[in-house]
C-alpha cells in the first residue's frame, strides 16, 4: 500500500514539474507571436492561473483519492472488529454473572468475579485500539463525564491485581473533553506510579481545586530523568516491562486538551503528577 501512494507521489512531482515548465514557457511563446506588450502579458498570466488552477485541483483530488480509499478500509476495518470482538466478550460477561449466581463457594465466587473484571478490561483494551485508528483518521469528538468517576473506573483493573493500596480523595467534577484519551492518560500515569513503587507503599489520587493529583512514594527520579521523560521509548528503569512511550502519549494528550502537567519527583522519595484540567472542567 505505501508503495504505490510513494509511486502516485514520484508520479504527480514528475507531472507537476512538466506542467510548470510548459507554464514557464507559454508567456515566452505567447509574446513571441503576438508581441510582448501589457495586453498580451495578461493574456498569457491569465491562461497560466486557469491552466494551473484546473491541473492543482485535479492533481490534488488524485492524491487525496488513496488516502480516502485507506480511511474507508480502516473504518471498514475498524467495524468489524468491534462487531466480532463484542460478540464473545458480550457471551463471557454474561454467562460469568449467570455462573456467579449459583455458585456458593468464596474461591469459586471470586473466580468468576476475576472473569468479569478480566472481561471488562479486555472490552476497555479493544475500545483503545479501536480509538487509536479511529483518532489518525478523523476528529474525536468531545463527551461530558464526570472525572472522579472515570478515574476510579481506570484504576478497578490495579486494584484488582491486590499490589498497592489506593487512597482516593475525589471531588465531583465534570468535564468535556476525549474521554477516552483521558482514560489512557490516568490508566498511563497509574500504570507508572505502581510500575515504579514497591508493593507496600500507596498510590492516592486527588481531585481538588481544578486539579488532579496522583501521587506515588517510589523510586522517584532525578533532574536529569524528569527532562527525559517525555521522550518517545524513554524509559526510567530498563528492567522494568514496556516500551517506554506511556508518558509521550500522556503529553500528546494533555497538550491537546489543554492540560497543563507538571511531575515533580525526587530520587527515592516518589513522584507526583499534577495535571491543572480548568480549561475542560464544565
Amino acid at each position: 500500500m505505501f508503495k504505490e501512494i510513494k509511486k502516485e507521489i514520484i508520479i504527480a512531482v514528475i507531472t507537476l514539474e512538466i506542467l510548470l515548465i510548459l507554464l514557464w514557457m507559454a508567456p515566452y511563446f505567447f509574446g513571441k507571436y503576438y508581441g510582448f506588450d501589457n495586453l498580451s502579458f495578461f493574456v498569457s498570466l491569465g491562461l497560466m492561473v486557469i491552466v494551473s488552477t484546473g491541473f492543482v485541483y485535479i492533481l490534488v483530488s488524485y492524491l487525496l483519492e488513496s488516502k480516502y480509499k485507506i480511511e474507508k478500509n480502516l473504518l471498514h476495518i475498524t467495524d468489524e472488529i468491534i462487531h466480532e470482538l463484542n460478540i464473545p466478550l458480550t457471551t463471557i460477561t454474561a454467562n460469568s454473572k449467570m455462573l456467579s449466581r449459583n455458585l456458593s463457594s468464596p474461591k469459586d465466587i471470586t473466580r468468576a468475579e476475576r472473569i468479569e473484571h478480566a472481561s471488562s478490561r479486555l472490552k476497555r483494551l479493544y475500545e483503545t485500539l479501536v480509538y487509536n485508528i479511529i483518532k489518525e483518521i478523523q476528529p474525536i469528538k468531545k463527551e461530558k463525564f464526570y472525572a472522579d468517576i472515570i478515574v476510579k473506573e481506570c484504576c478497578e483493573p490495579f486494584i484488582d491485581q491486590d499490589r498497592n493500596e489506593f487512597i482516593f480523595e475525589l471531588e465531583n467534577v465534570e468535564l468535556i473533553a476525549d474521554k477516552i484519551g483521558f482514560e489512557q492518560m490516568i490508566e498511563n500515569i497509574v500504570s507508572n506510579a505502581m510500575k515504579y513503587s514497591p508493593k507496600d507503599e500507596p498510590i492516592t489520587i486527588k481531585i481538588a481545586n481544578n486539579v488532579i493529583e496522583i501521587i506515588d512514594r517510589g523510586m522517584g527520579m532525578d533532574d536529569t530523568q524528569i527532562i527525559k521523560i517525555y521522550d518517545r521509548y524513554y524509559q526510567g528503569d530498563v528492567e522494568n516491562d514496556g516500551k517506554g512511550i506511556g508518558l509521550a502519549i500522556v503529553k500528546d494528550y494533555c497538550n491537546k486538551e489543554g492540560i497543563s502537567i507538571t511531575i515533580n519527583s525526587k530520587k527515592n522519595q516518589g513522584t507526583r503528577v499534577i495535571l491543572d484540567i480548568s480549561k475542560i472542567i464544565i
